[in-house]
C-alpha cells in the first residue's frame, strides 16, 4: 500500500466519523425539540384547565352568595371536572368543601354527606370536612352520627371550636343536656362569638341560659 492509498483511507475514515457524529448532533438537537414542544404541550394543557377552574369556582362563588346553590353545583362541578386534569388536584379540597356545602343548602343531604366524606379524604388534616359532615347529619336530625363524627375529629383537632359546637348541639338533640353544657362551654371559650350562634340555634336555647 502506498503512502497515497494510506492518505485515501485515512481520509475516509475521517469523512465516516464525521457523518455518524453529525446524525448524533441531529439526533440530539431533534430529541431537545421533541421535548421542548412536550413541556409546552404540557404548560398549555395545565393553564387552560387551571384557568377554566378559576373560572368555574367564582361562577359557583358568585351563584352562592346570590342564594342560586343549585347553580353554584353545577360550576362547582365544572370547576373540579377541570382541577382533576391539572396536576394541582390535590390542592383543590376547598372546591370540594364548597360544593358539599352547595348541596346541604339545596337540600341534597345524601351527595352533601359523601361530598364532605370525599373532603375528608382529600385533606384529612382540614377541620372543615368533619364539621360539615356532623352539621348535615344534624340537619338531617341524626345526632347520633353526628356525635360520632364530632367526637372522632376532636381526637385530631381539640381546638376546632365548631366541632364542639357541633358536639353541644347533637348532645342536646339527644336529650343529653348535661353533656351538651359542657361541649358548648368549650366551644365559647374557643371562641366567645358562638354563644351568639347558641342563642339562635334551637336545639341550644334552652342551654344558653345555663353558661357560666
Amino acid at each position: 500500500m502506498t503512502i497515497n492509498e494510506d492518505q485515501t483511507q485515512d481520509h475516509k475514515l475521517s469523512e465516516n466519523n464525521s457523518s455518524e457524529q453529525g446524525q448524533t448532533n441531529k439526533g440530539f438537537r431533534i430529541g431537545c425539540m421533541i421535548f421542548c414542544l412536550a413541556i409546552t404541550v404540557l404548560f398549555l394543557w395545565i393553564w387552560h384547565h387551571q384557568s377554566q377552574f378559576n373560572d368555574n369556582y367564582r361562577k359557583a362563588s358568585f351563584h352562592m352568595n346570590n342564594g342560586e346553590p343549585e347553580q353554584a353545583i353545577m360550576s362547582y362541578q365544572k370547576a373540579i371536572k377541570n382541577k382533576k386534569r391539572t396536576i394541582f388536584f390535590k390542592n383543590a379540597p376547598t372546591a370540594y368543601n364548597n360544593l358539599g356545602d352547595a348541596y346541604l343548602k339545596a337540600g341534597q343531604y345524601e351527595l352533601a354527606i359523601s361530598t364532605f366524606k370525599d373532603v375528608i379524604k382529600i385533606a384529612p388534616t382540614m377541620s372543615e370536612g368533619y364539621i360539615n359532615l356532623a352539621t348535615v347529619y344534624l340537619q338531617k336530625n341524626e345526632p347520633s352520627n353526628a356525635r360520632e363524627i364530632c367526637l372522632h375529629a376532636l381526637q385530631i383537632f381539640p381546638d376546632a371550636a365548631l366541632l364542639h359546637f357541633n358536639l353541644a348541639c347533637a348532645y342536646s338533640l339527644s336529650d343529653e343536656p348535661e353533656k351538651s353544657l359542657n361541649s358548648l362551654i368549650q366551644a365559647v371559650d374557643l371562641d366567645p362569638e358562638l354563644k351568639n350562634y347558641a342563642e339562635q340555634e334551637e336545639a341550644l336555647k334552652h342551654i344558653v341560659p345555663t353558661l357560666p
